[in-house]
């Protein structure tokens, strides 16, 4: 049986599953809902167009929240917890994602083989994410992090991501123009 604390912003599940629910985790699940989502419009969709437009947001999406993770999340919940080959396992299929979406950056929506990429792009991105929320997540959460502090970061850091996106700049372009890679800040909770 779990025990619920009253509900308020951040619930928590206390005994059995010992998994609480925090904003770190409500913003990649919200994340995760959304691009899996593009990747359900695009099978049903059936003009060339609306299946490019779809490719290109969806592309957005991950690269804003890939260099979330691997840059200020990742970084934060390896120091603290005991799971280097679970980290580098997201990692690598993080690598093997980028890998696809380059590929897909570079090619045409009429290329023969543009469709095909995306959906095996779409069949490794919802296979990361059952390992992410089903493996990941619950170790994750025994970590002594601020998380409250954590997502503020990231929220802020999605922020200037996304505009940086959307006027044609992502994180890895600022990086190679002088821009600095960030560390992620240590964030143990207070004692």
């Amino acid at each position: 049986m779990c025990a619920h604390a009253p509900k308020g912003r951040y619930q928590k599940f206390i005994p059995m599953g010992l998994f609480t629910s925090n904003p770190v985790f409500e913003m990649l699940k919200k994340d995760h809902a959304k691009v899996k989502e593009m990747f359900d419009q695009f099978e049903k969709a059936t003009d060339r167009r609306t299946r490019a437009r779809l490719v290109q947001e969806t592309l957005l999406e991950l690269d804003v929240h890939a260099t979330l993770e691997e840059r200020l999340i990742y970084p934060a919940i390896r120091e603290e917890i005991d799971a280097e080959d679970l980290m580098d396992e997201a990692l690598e299929e993080h690598h093997v994602a980028h890998t696809l979406m380059n590929e897909l950056k570079r090619m045409s929506p009429s290329d023969d083989r543009y469709d095909a990429k995306f959906t095996v792009l779409g069949e490794n991105i919802k296979h990361h994410v059952k390992e992410e929320e089903g493996s990941m997540f619950p170790e994750a959460e025994k970590a002594d992090l601020n998380w409250e502090e954590l997502a503020q970061q990231a929220m802020e850091r999605k922020e200037v991501l996304k505009a940086r996106s959307s006027s044609g700049i992502n994180g890895r372009s600022a990086k190679a123009k002088g821009g600095r890679k960030s560390r992620a800040p240590r964030l143990r909770k207070a004692a």
